[in-house]
């Protein structure tokens, strides 16, 4: 029984695999740094490599050629145009409309001051003027 079929080595697997695994860490390492609004692109970044380099070696798309390697890059496309356009409408709402938390953004919601006097209703007890107003005549 003679196979046609090419031998691969198991090298660029475990290579493959090791970088996944030091991107891993990388991710977690990286998210606890609190890097302001420079976490979701270093996120975004560290899992396209991740998927790229799935999508490459262990789906084996760097053998594939032709009509395989466009779907997988218009798909790539469709996800970038995606989140490019999601990111940009959240990132350039008004200030207040922002989440709380929002990895961009980082401005703080102006707490509401106190009326000016002027403008708080008049206190008193019920049935009597108001102070500060004269009884009618």
């Amino acid at each position: 029984m003679a196979h046609d079929g090419e031998h691969h080595s198991a090298l660029p697997y475990f290579l493959v695999w090791a970088a996944l695994l030091i991107l891993t860490v990388t991710t977690y390492v990286t998210g606890r740094m609190h890097l302001g609004t420079w976490a979701l692109p270093l996120a975004m970044i560290i899992a396209v490599t991740k998927a790229l380099l799935v999508i490459l070696f262990f789906m084996h798309l760097w053998e594939q050629k032709g009509a395989n390697r466009i779907v997988i890059a218009t798909s790539f496309v469709f996800v970038a145009l995606i989140i490019s356009l999601t990111v940009a409408d959240v990132a350039t709402r008004f200030p207040l409309a922002t989440p709380a938390g929002a990895p961009f953004g980082d401005d703080v919601p102006a707490q509401l001051e106190e009326p000016a006097p002027e403008y708080q209703p008049p206190a008193g007890k019920i049935g009597e003027p108001p102070r500060g107003v004269p009884e009618p005549k």
